[in-house]
């Protein structure tokens, strides 16, 4: 069965011959959210929800790449924000991104530059307006 955490998301995989009957509280490992849920009820929301799509997964990736940017080169993210020097400096990082990117959504050649833009944007460049522009 999976739960997925109200609060963040975050998504577990948990034994069906651990759930009993009930309800039960798990602690998300994630964003520490204490929650309730029981096997009826995530049946019940599992069929609401729709299958995740390419495009979806494609974002999902996007973001968390442009994440990695942020964690990895911390200091040069905090200045480049302020001086709106961004795409020069970590040009190489985001070159290898995309890259990497690309091979998993080739498929997604027409509208990938605008998902993994919008990436960049969000989260690398914390809103600003750095890569309005950005090509790959």
């Amino acid at each position: 069965m999976i739960v997925e955490c109200p609060s963040c998301g975050k998504r577990y995989r948990i034994p069906e011959d651990k759930l009993g009957s009930g309800s039960k509280k798990l602690r998300c490992r994630n964003c520490s959210e204490v929650f309730e849920f029981s096997a009826a009820s995530e049946k019940e929301s599992r069929e609401e929800l729709p299958e995740e799509d390419e495009t979806m997964r494609a974002r999902r990736l996007a973001r968390v790449l442009a994440s990695d940017m942020v964690v990895y080169n911390r200091d040069t993210v905090e200045k480049a924000r302020s001086d709106g020097s961004l795409p020069v400096l970590l040009k190489a990082e985001i070159d290898r991104s995309w890259q990497l990117w690309r091979t998993r959504f080739p498929e997604l050649s027409e509208t990938g530059v605008e998902i993994f833009r919008d990436a960049l944007r969000d989260v690398l460049a914390g809103g600003g307006e750095d890569f309005d522009d950005w090509r790959p």
